[in-house]
């Protein structure tokens, strides 16, 4: 009996790209292995296991640059071997009861990151993550964030030369990831922290399944701090609108009909905190008895939010319906030419890109605003006017206070004025 490790692939044009392909061993018996066999057999066993196609060496059926994989196929070439010779020693094994033979065999299950056989079920890590991202039952802008994450773990597979196993997802796996985020693709903080809850999400659903075994370094605390935790970051400020602001911006001429409609649906999210996927779906039913009553698309929590008389003369603009909501790609790019007519340009510290690096610098104040800037805005002006925040929690739908606080961006120079109305008013 002869064994080698091969790849799922057909065309050897694709032993050339960046793509992941299943690892299987071609097990080969001559004539004289089997009794009841009288021609050469060939026998495939899928391991489970994946690796980049461009570095495989297909001559030694190993990996160029995954010592850890080359190991694992190594263990479980000895023990193929092993399974042959006790079934041959045994009596004459016919192909069936090889077959079986390993499907069963606890020890080679083991080596190959199986916790059961047999009806267990196993899926090598982008199989499963692509499985799952298709069934889950979420919204679609978190389906996207989860096929970024991905891109972005296929990404890092290839530039590290090694295929992500189960048993590798451990705390040096994370080094490593954030760091190639961080330096190679010079990914925000916010950003590299979305990428690792979303690998955190995942491995805790893989962990749910029978036939696959993780490592459980994502569980593990240390001082009460995750090992998967958020990466470290200077705290910079998002800009928000003051009230004034938003009335600069309301009263502001605009050169067209649909960038004057593209400003009204800004300033109802600046007087509701709504976010753009709410505001889509905002019907005349929806307020009533000065109130308007919505259930929050993102977190399934109803919110009911007082209608000011700011927001009601926008939307008396449009007795039938609002207009139509564009993408938000759309919406935040105009959103900034609405902001701009309007002088909402004073010099504000932001991050950017230069050159592939990240810096800081002033920018006009315009060239910030997003749709979520709207939402900051309206829980930061109502918290300056002094409303408790286990109030405005409510208004916005947060969870905790913690999360909500993390919208209130007032500086320094706006808490002492606020401050200071507050003395006048006690003297």
């Amino acid at each position: 009996m002869k064994t080698k490790a091969r790849l799922n692939i057909r065309r050897s044009e694709d032993l050339k790209t960046s793509k992941s392909f299943p690892v299987f061993f071609r097990i080969s018996f001559g004539a004289a292995d089997f009794a009841d066999q009288k021609k050469y057999i060939v026998v495939d066993y899928f391991t489970g296991l994946q690796t980049i196609a461009r570095h495989w060496r297909v001559k030694e059926g190993r990996s160029k640059t995954d010592s850890y994989l080359n190991g694992v196929l190594e263990r479980a070439n000895v023990r193929i071997h092993a399974i042959w010779s006790e079934m041959h020693y045994n009596g004459n094994p016919n192909v069936d009861d090889f077959k079986q033979a390993l499907a069963n065999d606890k020890e080679l299950a083991e080596i190959l990151n199986r916790k059961t056989v047999g009806n267990g079920h196993y899926m090598p890590p982008f199989e499963f993550i692509e499985n799952y991202i298709d069934k889950a039952v979420v919204s679609a802008g978190t389906k996207k964030d989860y096929r970024n994450t991905l891109m972005h773990l296929k990404e890092f597979d290839d530039f590290r030369g090694k295929s992500l196993s189960w048993k590798s997802a451990d705390y040096q796996y994370y080094l490593e990831l954030v760091e190639y985020l961080k330096t190679e693709k010079r990914l925000k903080a916010s950003t590299i922290d979305k990428v690792i809850k979303n690998l955190k999400v995942f491995l805790s659903q893989a962990d749910l399944m029978d036939g696959i075994e993780v490592c459980q370094d994502f569980k593990k605390t240390v001082s009460g701090k995750s090992l998967f935790g958020k990466v470290d970051k200077e705290e910079t400020d998002h800009v928000y609108l003051t009230e004034s602001e938003i009335r600069q911006i309301t009263n502001a001429n605009m050169p067209d009909e649909r960038l004057g409609e593209i400003r009204d649906l800004f300033v109802i999210q600046c007087w509701t905190g709504l976010r753009i996927s709410d505001l889509s779906r905002l019907e005349r039913g929806n307020i009533k008895d000065g109130l308007l009553s919505i259930t929050a698309k993102k977190t399934r929590q109803k919110v009911v939010i007082p209608v000011t008389d700011e927001l009601q003369t926008v939307l008396n603009k449009y007795p039938e319906q609002l207009p139509k909501i564009p993408t938000d790609q759309h919406f935040n790019r105009e959103i900034k030419k609405v902001c701009e007519i309007a002088g909402i340009d004073e010099p504000t510290m932001a991050e950017t890109k230069r050159n592939g690096m990240i810096v800081i610098k002033q920018v006009p104040k315009y060239r910030l605003i997003t749709s979520h800037t709207a939402r900051r805005s309206f829980a930061t002006n109502l918290y300056r006017r002094g409303i408790p925040s286990t109030q405005l929690m409510f208004l916005t739908g947060h969870k905790t206070e913690n999360a909500f606080l993390k919208y209130i961006k007032v500086s320094k120079e706006d808490n002492a004025k606020d401050v200071a109305k507050k003395l006048k008013r006690i003297g």
